[in-house]
C-alpha cells in the first residue's frame, strides 16, 4: 500500500517534467537525489563556483498551475551564487529568478505563482509556508546610487513563516516580513512588516493586527 502511495505521489510530482533537462542539471550539479525538477520552457543556468545546498528539500522550476500553458521562465545562479533548498518549494511557469554573483537565495516550504520576478543581489530568504502570488517582484538592491540617498543600495529581504503575499506586490531591499503576516494585492513594501498583521497600500501600512490566514 505504501509503495502504491509513493508511486502515485512521484508520478504526480513528475507530470509534465522535462526528464532529460532534469537529469542533466542534477547530475552536472552533483545532486544525485534529484532535488530540482525542471519543466518545459524553463531556462536554467549555473555559473562557475556557484553552489546548491540541498537540505532534503525539493524545488520544482517552471511547473504550471492547473491547465495553464507553459511560458518562458528562467532560473539563473550567477558566479559564486548560492541556492539553499530547505523545503519543498514550487516556482510556477513564467517566473524569472536571478541570483547575482556572491548572493544567496534560501527557500523553505511554499511557492511562487506565475510571473514572479526575484533578483537577489545580497540575500532573500522566504521561510516555511510562504506563498507569493502572481506578478509580484522581490528585489534586495536598487542597483544604482542616488545623490543624497542613504548610501545603502543593497540589503537582505527576510520573510518569516506562514506569510501570504498578494498579487502585484513589490518588496524592496532591507525589508523583514514577520511570521503570519499578509501583504495585500498591489502593495509596495519598503519597510518591515510586524508579525500577524495585514498591510497594504503604496507604501504599505498596517491595516489590521492579530490576523490569521490559511489556504
Amino acid at each position: 500500500m505504501l509503495g502504491k502511495i509513493l508511486f502515485r505521489n512521484t508520478r504526480m510530482l513528475l507530470k509534465d517534467a522535462s526528464y532529460l533537462k532534469t537529469a542533466f542539471w542534477n547530475c552536472r550539479c552533483k545532486l544525485y537525489s534529484f532535488p530540482i525538477i525542471l519543466y518545459p520552457e524553463m531556462y536554467f543556468r549555473i555559473g562557475s563556483n556557484a553552489h546548491i545546498i540541498n537540505n532534503k528539500g525539493r524545488l520544482r522550476l517552471g511547473c504550471r498551475w492547473g491547465i495553464e500553458r507553459f511560458k518562458q521562465s528562467q532560473f539563473v545562479i550567477d558566479n559564486k551564487g548560492i541556492l539553499e533548498i530547505d523545503g519543498n518549494f514550487d516556482i510556477y511557469t513564467g517566473s524569472s529568478i536571478t541570483i547575482e554573483p556572491g548572493a544567496k537565495l534560501t527557500l523553505g516550504h511554499g511557492g511562487m505563482n506565475t510571473n514572479v520576478k526575484v533578483t537577489v543581489s545580497t540575500s532573500i530568504s522566504p521561510g516555511d509556508n510562504v506563498f507569493i502570488s502572481d506578478n509580484s517582484t522581490l528585489r534586495d538592491s536598487d542597483n544604482h546610487w542616488i545623490t543624497g540617498g542613504s548610501g545603502v543600495n543593497s540589503a537582505p529581504i527576510n520573510i518569516g513563516n506562514n506569510v501570504w503575499i498578494g498579487i502585484n506586490v513589490t518588496i524592496l531591499k532591507g525589508v523583514t516580513i514577520g511570521d503570519g503576516a499578509i501583504v495585500a494585492a498591489n502593495s509596495l513594501v519598503n519597510k518591515s512588516v510586524p508579525p500577524n498583521t495585514l498591510v497594504g497600500g503604496v507604501p504599505a501600512k498596517v491595516i489590521r493586527e492579530n490576523v490569521k490566514w490559511k489556504l
